[in-house]
């Protein structure tokens, strides 16, 4: 947990993308009550707080070139986690009761070809 906040401080002095997505610092704290989820531990689902950021999320990145800024970002934050299973990355929204998409997301991911967050599209 250490870590993550130390992580959590280093983002914000990072500068944002050049559109309206959520910065990353602001994308970070959204998604850090995720991290035991994604990470595969004994979490069977994901809790309130992470849901919560979850959907903040999805409501703020309404473009192709925010969901991108949104990709990159997560991408970033956790290729510093350590160990996590991407499949979980693809089952928040479900678990959250969220109708839209999310990739699973790794250090391979091409972010400027993912569709994510189209809401039952």
């Amino acid at each position: 947990m250490t870590r993550l906040i130390g992580f959590l401080a280093v983002l914000l002095f990072l500068s944002s993308a050049a559109n309206s997505a959520p910065s990353c610092p602001t994308i970070t704290q959204q998604v850090a009550p995720c991290l035991s989820f994604v990470k595969g531990g004994s979490d069977t689902k994901p809790s309130e707080e992470c849901c919560k950021g979850v959907k903040e999320l999805s409501v703020n990145a309404n473009s192709r070139p925010d969901r991108e800024a949104v990709c990159k970002c997560l991408k970033q934050v956790l290729s510093s986690v350590g160990n996590y299973n991407p499949s979980q990355v693809s089952l928040l929204p479900k678990k959250c009761g969220l109708s839209l998409n999310l990739p699973p997301i790794d250090k391979n991911t091409d972010c400027s070809k993912v569709g994510m967050f189209y809401h039952g599209e």
